[in-house]
């Protein structure tokens, strides 16, 4: 599962192939008996792994702690989620560490200059009785719920 397929295809297919090269000599399987599929993500903004990522580059690029959470968690909650609970721990200013807390999963660390923030990222998807989401109905019973 990938947001952007192309970057995990590379050019021509040349990086997917590199990536099933590696994988078949990490693990000894044989030449042709293993094969790497690139799936996109559905809904980006439903993914706890894309948005975790997307605020450690936030993060990284020096926006601010608190704007960057609040960017990310308006992005969630306008993708339809339930809920979503952001929770960053670390040396966010100064010296003193403390959390901040602002259900898919993600965890991941940011190397910042005064040391390593821990970075979670939970979210509650929609109830969703097919197992796929379908966009306008989900959507749309949600404005239905609210309404009555």
């Amino acid at each position: 599962m990938a947001t952007r397929t192309q970057s995990v295809l590379g050019e021509r297919g040349k990086r997917i192939r590199e990536l099933t090269a590696v994988v078949q000599k990490r693990f000894g399987f044989n030449v042709g008996q293993i094969e790497l599929y690139v799936e996109k993500v559905s809904s980006r903004g439903l993914c706890a792994i894309a948005q975790c990522e997307s605020l450690r580059y936030k993060l990284v690029g020096g926006l601010a702690v608190r704007r960057a959470c609040y960017g990310v968690l308006r992005f969630i909650m306008e993708s339809q989620a339930r809920g979503c609970e952001i929770i960053v721990a670390g040396k966010l200013r100064g010296q003193r560490a403390k959390a901040m807390k602002f259900v898919d999963q993600a965890v991941r660390h940011v190397k910042m200059r005064q040391g390593v923030l821990g970075v979670k990222v939970k979210i509650m998807l929609p109830h969703d009785p097919k197992d796929k989401l379908d966009r306008e109905t989900v959507a749309g019973s949600y404005r239905d719920q609210r309404a009555e």
